[in-house]
């Protein structure tokens, strides 16, 4: 075996790749010994999605050698549609075949589900993203974040962000009329109810409402999400993998 990987969540995968499905259609895994990352553009070159799922996010992982994995995400989506709530997932792809093999067991190992996905030859070159140094950071719950893109997105196209020391303001103006969200910073016990803003200096952004709807579906898989705003620069929208040890996606 080249890859050997446990994880005792299959349920992470599942919702990463929930979080990708309407951004990338083929994307390829790139394996090392450091875990598996993903870096694709989506078909009209506007988002780039970027995955770290660490090694130490797995029970066990095993990788021999760097590789790519090329798989189409629907079927990889389809395959893990398979695993229950508790099911644990191992993924095993030996030298150069031209199949991943997926085992689902659940929790009490009395139901076991092989599957086998081939692979694809998917040309992707990788991209250095530079580090940015946002002007502005916020961090809220990503089920807000939700529900402010999908009520928002009802009033028109284009959301306009702005940040300051006072809050952040999510703004749409359409045919039917204007929306607007503003988040103040506030305190709270929990750390996926709080907002916190750091800001080096007040930016205001527009950006496709549709793109921020789909970032925004990767809310399942941590309770904050994280925005970086600059004013020449593309947002950033990062969630960890519900720790940060575990990786992230952006």
């Amino acid at each position: 075996m080249v890859l050997e990987a446990h994880l005792q969540q299959a349920m992470l995968l599942k919702k990463v790749v929930d979080a990708m499905k309407d951004l990338c259609k083929d994307v390829n895994f790139d394996c090392s010994e450091k875990g598996l990352q993903v870096q694709s553009m989506d078909s009209s070159h506007v988002a780039l999605v970027s995955l770290l799922l660490r090694e130490s996010a797995f029970s066990e992982f095993k990788c021999d050698r760097p590789t790519s994995l090329g798989m189409n995400v629907d079927s990889l989506g389809k395959v893990l549609k398979m695993c229950g709530q508790n099911d644990s997932l191992k993924l095993r792809w030996q030298n150069d075949a031209d199949i991943v093999s997926f085992q689902c067991e659940s929790g009490e190992d009395d139901r076991i589900a092989d599957f086998e996905l081939k692979l694809m030859q998917i040309e992707s070159e990788h991209m250095e993203i530079p580090e940015q140094h946002y002007k502005v950071v916020a961090k809220l719950p990503s089920a807000e974040f939700q529900k402010i893109c999908r009520d928002l997105k009802e009033f028109g196209e284009t959301m306009q962000v702005k940040a300051s020391k006072e809050g952040i303001t999510f703004s749409v103006q359409g045919d039917m009329g204007a929306g607007n969200v503003m988040l103040k910073p506030r305190e709270a016990e929990k750390p996926e109810e709080k907002v916190t803003l750091t800001v080096h200096e007040p930016v205001s952004a527009t950006f496709a409402l549709r793109y921020l709807v789909n970032f925004a579906k990767a809310a399942p898989l941590c309770g904050t999400v994280e925005l970086g705003l600059g004013p020449d620069a593309p947002l950033l929208v990062r969630y960890n993998l519900e720790n940060a040890d575990n990786g992230h996606m952006q």
